[in-house]
């Protein structure tokens, strides 16, 4: 009886830390698809919007780098797209409009010059960052969106 009590304790103790082990923290894919689906949301928001060329995907950033402000396990997925817009459309309204169009949103001063039309926004939960700004593409008018993932537990390959 004491050994069946005991091996159920050892199994339930092995159940509760394999969850825990698991439960680390979000998967690379979910972060990557929690990162799309946040620019998909704002290109959503620009009427009659023309072609999306989206940059290929790069080989996901680790978490650990040395140059990151913060530290962590994992990796982080960066989207880059530019989304053509019409020639009289008001890309700079567009942008100041943001915080209020995206209150989840909130907007960041990096501290450094940049190139106007330009707004860098933070999202608390899920953590992520997001920048917008006037662009062309092929010559003509376009928005930049450049968004950076929270850290993802990346998954072996199978």
């Amino acid at each position: 009886m004491i050994r069946e009590v005991a091996a159920s304790a050892v199994i339930g103790v092995l159940v509760l830390l394999a969850g825990c082990s698991l439960s680390e923290g979000p998967t690379y894919a979910e972060v990557r698809q929690e990162t799309l689906d946040a620019m998909d949301e704002v290109v959503s928001l620009i009427p009659s919007h023309g072609r999306i060329e989206r940059t290929p995907e790069y080989t996901p950033f680790s978490c650990s780098d040395s140059l990151l402000p913060s530290s962590g396990r994992g990796a982080f997925f960066t989207g880059h797209w530019n989304v053509a817009v019409a020639d009289d459309f008001d890309i700079d309204g567009f942008i100041d409009r943001m915080p209020q169009v995206l209150p989840e949103w909130s907007e960041e001063d990096l501290g450094v010059p940049v190139k106007e039309p330009y707004i860098y926004l933070v999202r608390k939960t899920p953590r992520m960052t997001l920048s917008l700004q006037e662009s062309e593409l092929d010559g003509e008018k376009a928005i930049e969106l450049l968004a950076m993932s929270r850290c993802g537990v990346e998954e072996p390959a199978s």
